[in-house]
């Protein structure tokens, strides 16, 4: 593979090539974008292209060279990569990393380093970094890889060429995914792409797109308990972690959308979560108002602005609560709220 392979960036894709080609490379990058659009698959092979020893015309990599197949494997020398390990990177890694590229190039002409999902770093691991940006090694590319750039500290995405990567286009995503995956008939492509939301990584990643089918349902179970809760024990939240209150966000933000379009266009065709969504949550589409919608939803970016912060999953998995129940119709609304008050 190589940076030509990486699809429906191109305006990153074309930036990194002219580095290439024009000896401009910075010593340091922040890739940044939501997660499963191909960030560090564009880290990869911007660093096959820094080193490939049979480059093509254009600045891009050979993607056939040892040099480009030893850093697709993880054996190059002169490339490494760092990756959170328990949803955290320490300073220990970052450290061992200063001091790899301290060292100079052994083979290739640049030393790449590609810390991937950075902003999990910990406040002394992203401290001990900030040294190495405010005075890189010479002959070193750094590439900051992240979902979350906000919560990198200021004076680490100063120093970093910011290149933002965009969720794919519908066409992208169909032409891509028939390609990687076999089997999905049209209806199941479909809605792998709406439940992506331009995201090829989240289908491609797991076999035939079934873990992001499962997550669908686990929210569906999950916007009911919250909705429509069938006791007091079913207000306790069911996200075990930050990443699954952030997949839950996503996908409200998706089962709003629906409820808006199939109120001002009545097509089921046109909905991202697919028409499978269970009776009393079904019935919220009909007897929802618009105005409360809309309300909901930018009640759900302002929770995802807080998310910056580790929230008390109790508190938040309340708060929506409150929130979403103002979707129900004004008698069970009242109904639900004084029942399990």
């Amino acid at each position: 593979m190589a940076l030509r392979d990486v699809i429906g960036q191109d305006g990153a894709v074309k930036i990194l090539k002219n580095a290439v080609l024009n000896q401009k490379a910075a010593s340091a990058y922040l890739f940044h974008g939501p997660s499963g659009i191909g960030k560090r698959l564009a880290a990869v092979n911007f660093a096959k292209a820094l080193n490939c020893t049979v480059p093509a015309e254009d600045g891009d990599a050979c993607g056939n060279c040892l040099s480009c197949k030893r850093i697709e494997g993880g054996l190059h020398p002169d490339v490494k990569e760092i990756r959170p390990e328990k949803g955290v990177i320490k300073i220990d890694e970052i450290r061992n990393l200063e001091e790899a590229l301290s060292l100079s190039a052994y083979e290739g002409s640049f030393k790449v380093a590609i810390v991937d999902e950075a902003h999990l770093m910990k406040i002394e691991a992203a401290n001990a970094f900030l040294k190495c940006l405010e005075e890189p090694p010479a002959g070193s590319v750094i590439i900051l890889v992240s979902s979350n750039p906000e919560r990198l500290p200021d004076t680490i995405r100063s120093r970093c060429q910011a290149i933002g990567f965009k969720p794919l286009s519908g066409k992208d995503m169909a032409l891509l995914l028939k390609d990687r995956i076999k089997g999905p008939d049209e209806k199941m492509l479909r809605t792998l792409i709406s439940l992506s939301m331009g995201r090829p990584g989240l289908v491609i990643d797991n076999s035939k797109g079934g873990d992001i089918l499962k997550k669908r349902q686990d929210f569906l179970k999950s916007l009911h308990e919250m909705i429509f809760p069938v006791s007091k024990a079913a207000k306790n939240p069911s996200w075990a972690d930050k990443e699954e209150i952030e997949d839950f966000l996503d996908s409200l933000e998706l089962f709003l959308r629906d409820m808006l379009v199939l109120k001002t266009t009545g097509r089921e065709d046109l909905l991202m979560l697919g028409p499978e969504v269970p009776g009393e949550l079904k019935t919220l589409f009909k007897t929802a108002e618009e105005e409360v919608i809309i309300d909901c939803y930018r009640g759900v970016s302002d929770i995802r602005e807080g998310m910056v912060y580790n929230p008390n999953k109790s508190i938040l998995w309340n708060y929506m609560a409150g929130m979403l129940k103002k979707l129900l119709p004004p008698a069970e609304k009242r109904s639900k709220q004084d029942k399990y008050a």
